[in-house]
């Protein structure tokens, strides 16, 4: 059953129990994302840009845990991090009202564990009304609406543009109607705009169990998610490394609030709904399956892309070496930090590529990174791809060469990369897995930067000298380290 006929089905199992069958999956769900980035916000945004079955083509922020504007300074923190910065992003509505309690303690948690962005500050994002009405307006189907925080946004654009409603597929919504004795909180924060939804006309799919029903985000749970080997996984470790998460995690504080939402949008054969009366087409969340929703949780932070970068298989090593004391004197301290910001496979690609290349060089780790983000985002397997690389036969440049050999697998012994003479080497290369083609090139920007590191070094120590050398394996090895492969290149499917 497509997820369309699985919306429909909901829709009219009126006064019924309904226990949802899974989908097929055959396509992804287009998904508009609404969120005050409340740290289960967080964990279920990160799950939702993990979904294989989900397709984020926006979010905006509402005035709730965090104001609307500091929300989408941290939300563009969490989309660099997980290289999808393409995603817009719509600041809300300001509410007047007082901040809930513990404001400071959501827009402070683990913020600073992450790498400052362009823009961090700004004051042109776009208006919340006006971004969802353009995504809107060019969707091709309705839209699913994910509302994490108070349904502010969704109320303003109906009020505004009440034609909306038709391209709408549903409303996902944590809370319930305010007609109900405890709504919760994001109801609560603004029960107008929650009223105005659920008489809407649109099906509101309204989670909101108790607490000893829902999964909790305990130690236990952290512990397996510190275990995996993904970017995602990564974010929700470091953001929630802070000594007061920490305290608030051992207390058992956390329950998997909004991360319902995320979870049943992967799997809808997790949950049973039953209509609430007496709204038309609101259907309340009564009954789950906990262990399958936990079992998920961790599959969709492990992702597709940990299955396809995890099947490294050494062919004369017993296994790839990752303890600091087995590096040169200078990488050792940076050896943890760069499994935890990369992943181990990055880390043993760009070992490898090193030893092959015979020194630390900044084109071969940027070769590396390449080879490996093409893997990602084509979800192929090492020996997989076919390589064209426009780097050239040259040095530096054609170092990159290097690095794209090892991370993917394809080989000039094997036929499967090619390198065409240039007179003209750009740090770019075309990846082909089947009749799918990607092209990912070095920014602009870290091509400038490494420019001028390098015009600095040799202004400094003189061209090819051996202090030039050892300056060159100094940025290299800090462009390995803070470099994030989701950043970096420019991608473009062909």
């Amino acid at each position: 059953m497509c997820r369309r006929s699985l919306l429909l089905a909901i829709f009219l199992a009126v006064c019924l129990l309904v226990a949802v069958p899974g989908g097929a999956h055959e396509q992804r769900t287009p998904v508009i994302l609404d969120t005050d980035m409340a740290l289960d916000d967080v964990r279920a945004t990160v799950l939702l840009l993990s979904s294989p079955h989900v397709a984020v083509t926006a979010i905006v922020t509402a005035d709730g845990s965090s104001s609307p504007a500091t929300g989408s300074d941290n939300l563009q923190k969490v989309l660099s991090f997980l290289g999808k910065s393409e995603i817009p992003i719509g600041v809300g509505r300001q509410l007047d009202l007082p901040p809930p309690p513990w404001r400071g303690l959501s827009e402070a948690l683990g913020w600073a564990e992450l790498a400052p962005v362009k823009g961090e500050g700004r004051s042109d994002r776009p208006q919340a009304v006006p971004l969802l009405l353009e995504v809107l307006g060019k969707s091709q189907e309705p839209v699913s609406y994910v509302c994490l925080g108070p349904l502010t946004n969704l109320a303003d654009l109906l009020r505004r543009h009440p034609e909306a409603v038709k391209q709408i597929a549903g409303v996902f919504y944590y809370g319930l109607p305010p007609t109900v004795p405890e709504p919760g909180w994001n109801t609560s924060r603004d029960p107008a705009a929650a009223d105005l939804v659920c008489r809407s006309g649109i099906p509101v799919y309204a989670m909101h169990l108790p607490r000893d029903q829902l999964l909790t985000f305990d130690a236990a749970l952290y512990r397996e998610i510190a275990g995996l080997d993904s970017d995602a996984a990564r974010l929700l470790v470091r953001l929630h490394q802070a000594e007061r998460t920490q305290q608030l995690l051992q207390a058992n504080h956390f329950v998997a609030w909004d991360e319902t939402v995320a979870l049943y949008l992967d799997d809808p054969a997790i949950a049973t709904f039953q209509k609430m009366e007496p709204y038309a087409s609101v259907f309340q969340l009564v009954a789950w399956d906990r262990a399958a929703a936990r079992a998920d949780y961790l599959a969709v932070l492990a992702g597709p892309a940990t299955e396809v970068l995890g099947g490294r298989t050494a062919v004369v090593l017993k296994q790839y070496p990752d303890q600091p004391h087995l590096f040169q004197e200078d990488l050792r301290p940076l050896v943890p930090t760069i499994i935890l910001s990369h992943g181990l496979e990055e880390w043993q690609t760009t070992v490898l590529t090193n030893e092959l290349h015979r020194h630390l060089g900044i084109y071969s780790i940027l070769g590396a990174k390449m080879g490996i983000r093409a893997r990602e985002l084509l979800s192929a397997s090492l020996d997989e791809l076919a390589v064209e690389s426009a780097a050239g036969l040259m040095p530096p440049m054609s170092c990159l060469n290097d690095g794209l050999q090892v991370a993917t697998g394809a080989s000039l012994g094997r036929g499967t990369i090619r390198v065409p003479p240039t007179n003209s080497p750009v740090a770019e290369a075309v990846f082909t897995k089947g009749t799918r083609k990607l092209r990912l090139r070095v920014k602009a920007e870290i091509r400038e930067r490494i420019r001028t590191d390098i015009q600095r070094a040799i202004q400094q120590h003189g061209n090819l000298t051996p202090e030039y050398f050892k300056e060159v394996r100094r940025l290299s090895l800090r462009y390995w380290a803070e470099m994030n492969r989701g950043e970096i290149f420019e991608a473009r499917f062909e």
